[in-house]
């Protein structure tokens, strides 16, 4: 663990040097072993890998209409040679999340001294390697999180005193893997966040009615933060105050396929926990055709798959609802939410059950048929279409087809908006 004190600011050199016992030094053993590559360059050698996966997969179905030995034996060693291949690159664009959390002691410095507060900044895993994409993405999200930790969670020193807490805050960012996403915590010791000050402040500037307040549980009420122009500054600052932060959190960390939770307890503090996949360039998915159109769902966003019959859909007010698994779970058609006709006649429906929010909310979203799971290399969308909601990007299968990559939870919450 690194600790930056308060009042002090962190100096990063390009390289360190250390000496051995021969005289030597470990900066002359490294320098062979690296070497400098234009990002520009990793991005064209990611696009010909997904165009070998492209042919690689073309390759496999001439296979199973034909099955030649030699055909078979090609594939297999395509199919090595882009494994390895793929992940060779994927090692090339692995940089250490240091490259981003290395710049936050000069902010925590800065804004702690406007503010005339004292912070500590403790940093762990700075190690930690991930994507340089998903990298460079969340830098602004965390410096709205350390704002934040500065601007509402850390206490004035003279008020930690009265609390019996030491005069000096800390804030703690953190990074570590767990399978293909990593982990990154920024952690503060202060005074938490309130729910009554959050339903108080929703009510007050209309986001909420108080009927709605009186039904929500103090999770809902404290997330509400996420919500666009939520704000509990009481005048604007460098730092807060103009209704932009959490939202803008929750946008950015949710478009690279990743999640947000927050954790607080008044008086003790807060941690906000991002979870981030490693990658956004190569990603499993599930091929679903709905309307003779077919479309890649992330895998990510897939809990489950079931067959349900349709006599077996219920009404819950306005909702076609399903039960699964004994929970009751909502119903929705991808060819009603995409405007598309149903060209399949069926007793019934294939379910895609997806993940739609952080708190593990599930809905269906039937389909007209499931076809397979395969790895797709996504692709933005033109920019005359990236502002469209509910879709994440576009990809190319082996036949050539072009498919849309739906962002089911944007598509749901797109509807339900409508509603």
């Amino acid at each position: 663990m690194q600790v930056i004190p308060a009042g002090s600011s962190l100096e990063v050199a390009g390289t360190q040097a250390f000496d051995t016992d021969e005289g030597l030094r470990l900066q002359d053993f490294r320098a062979a072993q690296t070497v400098r590559i234009h990002f520009k360059q990793l991005d064209k050698l990611m696009n010909l890998v997904g165009e070998l996966i492209i042919n690689k997969i073309a390759l496999r179905q001439c296979i199973s209409a034909n099955m030649y030995e030699s055909l078979k034996r090609i594939a297999g060693n395509i199919d090595r040679l882009v494994t390895e291949l793929q992940d060779l690159v994927m090692q090339i664009r692995m940089v250490p999340v240091s490259q981003i959390f290395d710049r936050f002691p000069r902010l925590v410095r800065d804004l702690s001294l406007k503010r005339g507060k004292k912070v500590d900044l403790l940093m762990e895993g700075r190690d930690i390697e991930m994507d340089r994409t998903v990298l460079d993405e969340i830098g602004e999200p965390l410096v709205h999180l350390i704002r934040n930790c500065i601007d509402h969670g850390i206490e004035y020193p003279e008020e930690r005193l009265k609390k019996g807490k030491p005069q000096n805050g800390t804030i703690k960012l953190s990074a570590r893997r767990e399978g293909d996403h990593v982990i990154i915590e920024v952690e503060d010791d202060g005074a938490g966040i309130d729910p009554k000050v959050i339903r108080e402040v929703a009510m007050e500037r209309g986001f909420i009615s108080k009927d709605e307040a009186d039904k929500m549980s103090e999770d809902q009420l404290i997330n509400l933060i996420f919500i666009p122009g939520f704000s509990t500054a009481k005048e604007v600052t460098e730092t807060s105050g103009r209704g932009v932060g959490m939202d803008v959190v929750k946008t950015k960390v949710e478009s690279l396929g990743g999640t947000v939770q927050l954790k607080t307890e008044v008086g003790k503090g807060t941690v906000v926990t991002l979870k981030l996949p490693l990658t956004v360039a190569i990603i499993k998915a599930l091929l679903v055709e709905a309307g003779g159109q077919t479309f890649a769902i992330p895998s990510s966003q897939v809990s489950e798959v079931v067959r349900i019959k349709k006599s077996d859909v219920k009404k819950l007010g306005l909702v076609d609802v399903v039960e699964v698994r004994g929970k009751v779970v909502p119903l929705l058609r991808l060819n009603d939410l995409l405007n598309i006709r149903n060209t399949l006649q069926s007793e019934y429906y294939e379910i895609v059950i997806a993940n739609v929010d952080r708190k593990g909310r599930k809905y269906g979203l039937a389909v007209d048929s499931i076809l397979r799971l395969q790895e797709i290399l996504v692709k933005p969308l033109d920019l005359m279409l990236s502002s469209l909601r509910g879709f994440g990007g576009v990809t190319i299968l082996g036949s050539g087809q072009v498919v849309l990559v739906l962002d089911v939870p944007k598509l749901i919450e797109k509807e339900r908006s409508q509603l």
